[in-house]
């Protein structure tokens, strides 16, 4: 199959993808993520394009998630209190990540 490539502009961004996928599958995930990051953008149009980003990333994670679970997926944008346990709990996930592995270099520095 043919690869395809889509320009997508993404506040402020503009990046190439390739893809198997029909044209019309790749414009309706690009649609959907500038929708997304849109909905963000509305709550909080203080936040840095990357914070933008990844509140943007962490509901459609959440969508996903859910729709993989059976649970019915979030139909408004997570709010700040909520958002803030998530981003908690992840920052708890990664520092109990570097942890072990910073215990298992046995130095206790940056592995590499």
């Amino acid at each position: 199959m043919e690869k395809r490539q889509l320009r997508i502009d993404v506040l402020g961004s503009s990046f190439t993808i390739q893809s198997d996928e029909s044209a019309e599958h790749l414009e309706r995930v690009s649609a959907y993520l500038r929708e997304k990051v849109e909905e963000v953008k509305a709550r909080y149009s203080f936040a840095t394009p990357l914070t933008l980003a990844l509140l943007a990333a962490l509901n459609i994670a959440d969508e996903l998630v859910k729709e993989r679970s059976g649970r019915a997926a979030r139909t408004t944008p997570a709010g700040p209190r909520e958002l803030e346990e998530i981003a908690a709990s992840l920052i708890e996930q990664i520092d109990g990540a570097l942890a072990s592995r910073t215990s298992d270099d046995g130095d206790g520095g940056p592995s590499g």
